[in-house]
């Protein structure tokens, strides 16, 4: 089973290191910055959920999913003159962050920051690797299994039956990360609840991680 392909919770020796900040909050949809609004800064989700996309000649792929804890905006930190990522809110949400300046100076004042935020880029690095392996090893269905399984692993929480309930996704957003559309997603999911491994209403998704695992071919 391949790593999962989210964003990894910072560790609390990161947020020990980074100057402390206020949360600023955006409204759902709201976009954060994109190529035409780049941002030089390095985020980090207090509450809520981000998409990070890239758009390379106008063709959206989703990288990663941020949820609470996590950080985005790395190109930020390295001055790239040309810039395709972009980050959108999926909830209201609540992010800190910090220039690439500040970030700079710290890392003089503290050298360990440049170790774990490297530590943190290498992680993303291989979970993005692992992602586009299963987009070529597996059928859409079992994308679909496995980013539920992967979601339910890295951000859910169990129930006392054996189901693990993560924040409820639009199809959407799950058919733009694992790169199928919208009808095939709604077709898939349905699926999967007939057969018991999911249930899920507007608030919520019950995964039957285990179920689902050994479902995958």
């Amino acid at each position: 089973m391949p790593r999962p392909a989210l964003a990894v919770k910072p560790t609390s020796e990161l947020l020990d290191l980074l100057p402390k900040r206020s949360a600023v909050e955006f409204s759902r949809g709201s976009v954060i910055y994109s190529p035409l609004r780049p941002s030089h800064h390095l985020y980090m989700v207090l509450a809520g959920r981000v998409k990070v996309s890239s758009t390379p000649q106008e063709d959206e792929t989703v990288c990663r999913l941020v949820f609470r804890g996590g950080l985005f905006g790395e190109p930020g930190l390295i001055h790239c003159s040309v810039r395709d990522d972009s980050a959108v809110a999926l909830d209201a949400v609540s992010v800190a962050s910090w220039s690439s300046e500040e970030v700079e100076k710290q890392i003089d004042v503290n050298p360990r920051l440049g170790v774990v935020l490297c530590q943190q880029i290498v992680q993303q690095c291989l979970e993005l690797s692992d992602r586009m392996r299963n987009l070529v090893a597996f059928k859409t269905p079992e994308r679909i299994m496995n980013a539920l399984a992967q979601l339910a692993r890295t951000t859910g929480h169990p129930a006392p039956d054996g189901f693990t309930r993560i924040e409820a996704l639009t199809h959407q957003t799950l058919a733009e990360f694992v790169g199928t559309s919208r009808e095939v997603v709604t077709f898939q999911l349905n699926r999967l609840r007939s057969l018991g491994y999911i249930r899920y209403s507007r608030q919520f998704i019950d995964v039957a991680v285990g179920g689902l695992e050994a479902a995958i071919k």
